[in-house]
């Protein structure tokens, strides 16, 4: 029998919405739209609508915060949507970080998102071969084709204790969400001067030189996470003995 998801605290902002939205619509649906919204959002960047580019950024936001909230408050979560959820996650973050790449001219920030980049795709694979092992592999019949390719010994030595994000994945994403919706919405090279609202910052600096601390931040989060990750993770080198 399928046990209540815990409800937090913060779901409870969404319970209007969640009571108009349609029964037949499920959290995965709505992951499955975020995965969607990449590629206008790519387009938009492309073109320089950044400030329409944020706003449909912050809306994907939104709706990742809403498909958790829906899953626990009606009880949907599924297998399915612990890999689906982080994977419109990350589609949806490297398209903004990438796109800033048409029109972001700083070195700084080219060397900053190709370890934040480099880190969320090896989380990825970490998650994605966590719930592969541990919610796919124990329902394939022995003779299934994936075996072929790897041993179904070795999948039973592996110990997976939680799947899921961590909470140093979760403090990641919503620093990537406050970096990004505020380089998009407000131009980071011309529109916010901030030393001349604060005369005694050195002259010249932008937003874009702002974020650099949080995007340093993000990547110290993308390296904890993905130790959390991996620390769940064990291996059970258990040989047979044959009697003598």
């Amino acid at each position: 029998m399928k046990t209540a998801a815990k409800v937090k605290r913060h779901d409870y902002l969404f319970l209007p919405i969640i009571k108009i939205l349609p029964r037949f619509i499920t959290p995965n649906h709505i992951s499955g739209l975020r995965g969607i919204l990449v590629l206008p959002l790519i387009v938009l960047m492309w073109l320089h609508f950044y400030k329409l580019s944020g706003a449909l950024y912050l809306f994907a936001a939104l709706l990742d915060a809403l498909d958790g909230s829906l899953a626990r408050l009606r009880n949907q979560e599924t297998k399915l949507g612990a890999i689906l959820d982080p994977t419109a996650d990350k589609f949806v973050n490297f398209s903004v970080f990438l796109g800033f790449l048409f029109y972001v001219d700083s070195s700084v920030y080219k060397g900053l998102i190709i370890p934040i980049i480099a880190a969320d795709t090896m989380l990825f694979c970490v998650a994605f071969c966590k719930y592969l092992i541990k919610d796919i592999c124990p329902h394939l019949p022995p003779d299934h084709w994936f075996f072929s390719w790897i041993d179904i010994q070795t999948i039973k030595s592996i110990e997976i204790s939680r799947t899921g994000a961590n909470i140093w994945g979760k403090i990641k994403m919503v620093s990537q969400v406050i970096v990004l919706s505020f380089l998009l919405i407000f131009d980071p090279e011309t529109s916010i001067w901030v030393h001349e609202k604060y005369i005694f910052l050195p002259d010249k600096l932008t937003l874009l030189h702002a974020s650099f601390p949080l995007l340093i931040i993000c990547i110290f989060l993308g390296l904890m996470s993905l130790i959390g990750h991996l620390k769940v993770i064990k291996f059970n080198n258990k040989e047979t003995k044959n009697p003598a």
